[in-house]
């Protein structure tokens, strides 16, 4: 599995290559993969920064909850 090195090497790579593209095809297909290249380089780092955060607090009310209302006598049948 390549590192993070090695995707923004080709990142540069393909920032280099893009200086030389003769048609707007090339260009483009070159402006992805410097994007690609980039989030890959990142995605290891961040999927660190993900796993050391903690969970989001539990929302709690802050009314205790209202008592549970009691049949009365009679009913419908």
């Amino acid at each position: 599995m390549p590192t993070p090195q090695e995707y923004r090497d080709r990142a540069a790579a393909a920032l280099v290559e893009l200086a030389d593209a003769k048609s707007e095809a090339e260009r483009t297909r070159l402006k992805r993969a410097h994007g690609v290249y980039l989030r890959l380089s990142n995605h290891e780092a961040e999927g660190a920064a993900r796993a050391t955060m903690a969970p989001a607090p539990r929302i709690v009310p802050e009314k205790p909850a209202a008592p549970a209302l009691r049949p009365s006598g009679w009913t419908l049948k």
